[in-house]
């Protein structure tokens, strides 16, 4: 058995500029961590540095959809998140842009400690994705 991390929130930006700003290293660095590197397209691998991770975060693009989805896959050294996927949707709303965030296949053998923390970490990120696309691109990563 897994379970999931799923977010919604509404932004009042347009689809394609939330979808630019999750699809582009520079985007990824002014709301989640200033440490992004590889390459953003389909297949290709990004990597995330956080100040007090042990090892860099790898995440296979495994799908670019403009200006609707992205998603990634990872199979990265941190415990508990190799197998796990992450996926952001983008549709249009009343106000702008409805982001659906999906971070799937944490297994159940996770201590309830670490799943909360990490659904708690990713609420702040989507937050700070929110504050960005509203500010018309302030940096502000949530993680260093």
């Amino acid at each position: 058995m897994t379970r999931d991390v799923v977010l919604a929130i509404e932004v009042h930006a347009e689809p394609k500029v939330v979808f630019d700003t999750v699809a582009s290293r520079s985007g990824l660095a002014s709301f989640w961590t200033s440490d992004v590197q590889g390459e953003g397209h389909q297949g290709g691998e990004l990597t995330f540095g956080f100040p007090q991770a042990p090892a860099r975060l790898p995440m296979t693009v495994t799908r670019l959809e403009a200006p609707g989805a992205i998603s990634w896959s990872s199979d990265g050294p941190w415990p508990f998140w190799g197998g796990t996927a992450v996926s952001w949707t983008f549709g249009p709303s009343e106000h702008g842009t409805q982001i659906v965030f999906r971070h799937t296949g944490w297994d159940d053998a996770m201590p309830d400690e670490t799943f909360g923390s990490i659904a708690l970490t990713w609420a702040q990120v989507v937050s700070r994705l929110k504050d960005v696309v509203e500010s018309g691109g302030a940096p502000n990563p949530a993680l260093g």
